[in-house]
């Protein structure tokens, strides 16, 4: 079975998923359990914002995970001595993520 998805880079996604026919409730009703259609004829056309999104996401997936010029920075400031660290701001900070993060989880 080979599916066609148009609108995406690269050539055709073969053997992807599961083959069960899906039908809808009114023709389980009637008792049959076949589309009219023939298997394997699926197409899917991606709109230009799922385009645009894959691009965010390849584009994402390839920035590197810290920042090296940040990290160099502080490994500096370790070194040298010269870090300033303060406990109460970095709680503060803490707890203000953590209150963002809630608020996050019961939007989903």
């Amino acid at each position: 079975m080979s599916v066609e998805i148009k609108g995406l880079s690269g050539g055709k996604i073969q053997n992807t998923g599961d083959n069960r026919q899906v039908t809808s409730a009114k023709s389980a009703n009637n008792g049959s359990a076949h589309s009219s259609r023939p298997a394997g004829d699926d197409k899917v056309s991606l709109t230009s914002t799922a385009t645009q999104l894959q691009e965010l996401s390849t584009r994402i997936a390839q920035l590197p995970v810290a920042d090296t010029a940040l990290v160099a920075e502080t490994q500096r400031a370790v070194a040298t001595g010269s870090l300033q660290f303060e406990p109460a701001v970095a709680a503060d900070n803490l707890i203000t993520q953590e209150k963002e993060l809630a608020t996050l989880e019961t939007q989903s």
